[in-house]
């Protein structure tokens, strides 16, 4: 089913229509969307052309917001937001000499960049940016992610003759790791749900 709306937004024009997230309920864990393709005239909205209901079983997060129009949809089992969940996470830290520099700072945020690039989420960079420094046995906290992350961080600073040190993340934020991702996304920005299960329905 969710091919039919992947087929119905390939279909659409600029000028033509859009997509929205016309209401989202939270049942328990659950959480119930309706999802709306709007026909669109002059810049003007004429009428519905479709409409399908997606519940979204387990919700483990999401950041939606009613009434966000979008022009892609999917769901994808490898993304970013997922690694949390379907990978082993690590504390990433390095020396302290690292905090404030500058040229170690933007060589990292180019290296994530072109990584995130491959999952068309650069978006997501914050969430692997080093974050404010913490520091604990003379080295400084940058990060946490996986070991894709890790390994960006040690090709960085090992260009400058530093090493990176991994020590295990102490949050399991899944027990199976089979959580999928239902991913909206327009010109500003991207729009989720994390859950175990997609179930869609066409409503008319």
């Amino acid at each position: 089913m969710i091919q039919q709306i992947i087929d119905a937004l390939d279909e659409l024009t600029e000028g033509e229509g859009y997509f929205s997230i016309d209401q989202a309920v939270r049942v328990d864990n659950d959480l119930h969307l309706t999802l709306t393709m709007y026909k669109e005239v002059y810049g003007r909205t004429v009428g519905k052309h479709a409409s399908w209901s997606i519940n979204c079983e387990d919700v483990r997060e999401n950041n939606l917001g009613i009434s966000s129009s979008f022009l892609y949809l999917r769901i994808l089992r490898d993304h970013p937001v997922l690694f949390k969940y379907n990978k082993p996470y690590f504390w990433i830290l390095g020396p302290e000499k690292i905090a404030e520099n500058e040229k170690i700072y933007g060589q990292l945020f180019e290296e994530l960049s072109n990584f995130l690039k491959k999952y068309n989420a650069v978006n997501r960079i914050h969430d692997f940016l080093p974050v404010q420094p913490g520091f604990t046995q003379g080295l400084i906290s940058l990060t946490s992610g996986p070991q894709e992350i890790a390994d960006i961080y040690r090709k960085v600073l090992e260009k400058e003759s530093m090493q990176v040190t991994l020590q295990s993340y102490p949050i399991i934020h899944s027990d199976t790791g089979t959580e999928q991702i239902l991913l909206f996304v327009n010109a500003e920005h991207s729009l989720y749900v994390v859950a175990e299960h997609f179930h869609i329905t066409r409503m008319d």
